[in-house]
């Protein structure tokens, strides 16, 4: 009897001894807890519930630095997320390599709300400063000063959306770079320096469009910029080629293989293209329409679109390296810095995905959303001009914009 006694004491000791250890580990989650809360969201928080303590000095840079060194030590995962630009809660929704090598770059219902707000929300657009554009009427747009651009989140913040499952180097994405690449081109029609192709074509309508009928796709856009890139005096090949087709069947994936076996052919014969831009239709929301007004004609919005052969879950994509990853990065943003100096809520934010999209076969390459399947033809071919002037200012060197 005596030694069941000293045998049930010696339970209870044992017992009390684990539940300390599970106090000591319940009271180290609480802590991690509120430091993540003070250190993470404490500064939101206090802004939110009283807008006085606002940081507007540059000594508050001091202390936010200070903030990020302790996060990256205590939640590095939580940070990296925060810090590169995307919604920390999908940091690991990345998917994982298609067969294809390729993902599809419409984009989502959850990001078009931030995309469709472009450069600026609506307010901000009302207050956006006047500016001149060489040869048209006065337009108001807004314009990022070289010191704002320079702030690696402020750029980030307004002038990209990051994909969830991909991520931008702070280096690769440093703002003096990508503005002081020369993205000039002298206009000669003596041999072609433009392409425009289309990798999805005929699976990629608008609301008016008539079945089967090839002109009331992209396709049909690329006649239009075509004939106003000429008016500028550069000559241009434009591609009709359908890729996005395997005996009569839609195969959007493979169209990117096509479509790159095919300009691979186009620049062997021609040399002398230095722009190559694959135009396309957004896939959106039903109950989106990204409609705007230029110059009194309702006007497709538009979104310059950047593959970085790089993912979350994969790291670099060695088996898609693209050499004009940086350069068609310097391309794209210029292109939106002076759009978005030159029209009013013409221009989405510059997309980033992990992909390639035969980004890689000129430096000067994009890939260009005009407006989704919810606009119609007329508001997608007034796209068009707006788009030319932008492309003709930046190849031309005429934008100020860069300067400020």
């Amino acid at each position: 009897m005596e030694k069941w006694i000293q045998g049930f004491g010696q339970f209870n000791s044992d017992k009390q001894k684990q539940g300390k250890w599970k106090d000591w580990l319940l009271l180290g989650c609480v802590l991690a807890v509120m430091v993540y809360l003070l250190l993470f969201a404490g500064d939101t928080l206090m802004r939110e519930l009283v807008p006085a303590t606002a940081p507007d000095t540059k000594e508050s840079q001091f202390w936010e630095q200070a903030e990020c060194r302790i996060m990256e030590l205590f939640f590095p995962v939580v940070v990296y997320g925060h810090y590169y630009g995307y919604d920390h809660e999908n940091t690991y929704a990345g998917n994982p390599i298609p067969i294809s090598f390729y993902q599809d770059e419409e984009t989502t219902d959850a990001q078009e709300t931030v995309l469709e707000a472009g450069a600026f929300g609506t307010e901000a657009a009302q207050q956006a400063p006047v500016s001149q554009v060489s040869g048209n009427p006065v337009i108001p747009g807004q314009r990022f000063t070289r010191e704002q651009l320079s702030d690696f989140q402020f750029m980030i913040d307004h002038c990209y959306i990051v994909d969830s499952t991909t991520y931008v180097d702070r280096e690769e994405m440093n703002a003096d770079a990508l503005l002081s690449m020369d993205m000039t081109m002298h206009q000669d029609n003596s041999d072609y320096q433009i392409l425009i192709y289309h990798t999805h074509s005929s699976s990629e309508t608008f609301v008016d469009s008539r079945p089967g009928v090839l002109e009331d796709t992209p396709v049909g856009l690329g006649d239009t910029l075509t004939v106003l890139l000429e008016q500028y005096g550069y000559k241009v090949y434009h591609d009709r080629t359908v890729y996005d087709q395997i005996n009569g069947k839609i195969d959007r994936n493979y169209a990117y293989t096509a479509s790159g076996e095919g300009i691979d052919r186009i620049l062997a014969e021609h040399p002398s293209i230095e722009v190559v831009i694959d135009l396309h239709r957004d896939g959106v929301n039903e109950n989106t329409h990204l409609v705007t007004e230029i110059n009194g004609k309702p006007t497709a919005k538009i979104m310059f679109f950047n593959g970085v052969s790089r993912t979350i879950r994969n790291g670099e994509l060695e088996y898609l390296t693209n050499p004009n990853r940086q350069a068609n990065l310097a391309f794209s943003l210029q292109m939106y810095l002076t759009g978005t100096a030159s029209y009013d809520d013409f221009l989405r934010r510059n997309y980033i995905k992990g992909y390639q999209y035969n980004l890689d076969r000129r430096p000067k390459a994009t890939l260009i959303e005009v407006g989704g399947q919810t606009n119609t033809l007329e508001e997608a071919n007034n796209a068009m001009e707006p788009l030319a002037d932008i492309l003709n200012q930046v190849l031309s060197g005429r934008t100020a914009t860069f300067g400020e």
